[in-house]
């Protein structure tokens, strides 16, 4: 009698813990789909305010899309900017190296990116002939245009579900206006400190 009740009380057990397993297992094997993610680095050197968003596709790959508001061109102007409505969208085709196919790891990725918009610069000065000195003058540039590129990084991953990405992006300007042409290098450069969380 007494061994009955120890089965069924074994067995009751067991059906009891069977939902906490499966919880486990669940979290486990739970496959994330992307991650939202912001350029701090963008932030805090360029003033510049990055969102973006990396949708995971299979083979240790994903695409990701951009938006930064207040945009820079490679921070060279970024600490003489008086007024700055830039604004740049980014694609880039991501590709991880690391064995766990978990999109951690080392990383390249090909990207495209669009800026519209403008930016006042108070970093030209102009000989005045009356006060015989040459005097500050602010001027904007219209920075809108392509570029295309590439850029490496590696993204450490903690807890399956928060990640911290650092590397460089560099691209080519396509669109030969003055402004560019006249103020900055056809070269862009870019520098990430990237944190993101998985959704």
């Amino acid at each position: 009698m007494k061994s009955c009740i120890q089965k069924q009380a074994k067995h009751l057990l067991i059906l009891l813990m069977l939902p906490l397993f499966s919880l486990a297992q669940n979290e486990e094997t739970k496959v994330y789909k992307g991650e939202i993610k912001s350029n701090l680095f963008d932030l805090v050197i360029g003033k510049s305010f990055n969102v973006g968003y990396e949708h995971f596709l299979k083979g240790n790959q994903s695409i990701q899309f951009d938006v930064t508001l207040f945009d820079t061109y490679s921070y060279l102007d970024a600490s003489y900017l008086e007024n700055n409505d830039l604004i740049g969208l980014q694609a880039s085709y991501n590709i991880y190296f690391s064995k766990n196919k978990k999109q951690n790891g080392f990383m390249f990725f090909p990207y495209l990116k669009y800026r519209i918009g403008t930016q006042e610069v108070n970093d030209f000065y102009v000989y005045d002939p009356v006060s015989g000195i040459y005097v500050e003058e602010t001027q904007e540039n219209d920075l809108s245009g392509l570029e295309a590129g590439f850029g490496i990084g590696h993204k450490w991953l903690f807890n399956d579900k928060i990640s911290l990405m650092v590397g460089s992006q560099i691209a080519r300007n396509l669109t030969n206006t003055k402004e560019i042409s006249d103020y900055y290098s056809d070269i862009n450069f870019k520098a990430h400190v990237t944190l993101g969380f998985r959704l």
